[in-house]
């Protein structure tokens, strides 16, 4: 594949993921963006679920390539170093984690009982966390020390440090009337690090 289109995945998969949300809540009677999380829209017995699952996994299967992307990038300039080639792989890794976060550990709907699925979905979430704001701080650390794209290393330590407040607030709201927003507020943050960097390193490769 061409890389300055495995570059672009980064801006495809933002883009599937925000579509599949907007879509799946439009086809759901009663959802609410500001109060019902993403998640539910893929819980057990949720409208439209098969379609839902096959975008979300477009979608995350968009970002394992932008993952590799970033990671022939790395590779590439002859500057990569330990830093910079792991930031590159947890991208990969999140997206390949975030493939099984809808269809095969789908989260509990609310107020139902327990499963095993949605406890490990909630683990799953705790990890794709942690995976995404690390390469975003890994990769801004690389780049600034290597002296590539020039202000996205300090762009990257900006967002990590949004990403991570808004994180916790969206924790702390968590079965409030507005712990949709919130959650939204903390991907979207994430999201617009990932579309800048596609396009920047689309930009960058012959």
């Amino acid at each position: 594949m061409d890389q300055k289109l495995l570059c672009l995945c980064g801006v495809f998969s933002s883009a599937v993921f925000a579509c599949t949300t907007v879509l799946g809540g439009a086809l759901r009677a009663g959802y609410s963006h500001i109060r019902d999380t993403i998640s539910e829209l893929f819980s057990p017995g949720s409208p439209n679920k098969p379609l839902l699952d096959a975008l979300h996994t477009a979608s995350a299967i968009l970002s394992t390539l932008f993952g590799i992307a970033v990671l022939l990038f790395v590779r590439g300039g002859g500057h990569g170093d330990i830093t910079g080639i792991t930031g590159a792989v947890l991208i990969i890794a999140t997206g390949l984690v975030n493939v099984a976060t809808a269809t095969v550990f789908p989260q509990d709907a609310w107020g139902s009982p327990a499963t095993f699925a949605g406890q490990m979905h909630k683990v799953l979430a705790g990890v794709l966390a942690l995976l995404s704001m690390s390469s975003i701080l890994l990769l801004g650390m690389w780049l600034k020390r290597a002296g590539i794209l020039p202000g996205f290393g300090t762009y990257s330590f900006v967002t990590f440090a949004i990403v991570l407040l808004t994180g916790g607030l969206a924790a702390a709201k968590l079965g409030t009337p507005i712990m949709g927003l919130t959650e939204r507020i903390t991907i979207a943050a994430g999201m617009q690090w990932t579309i800048v960097l596609s396009i920047r390193l689309c930009l960058s490769v012959p």
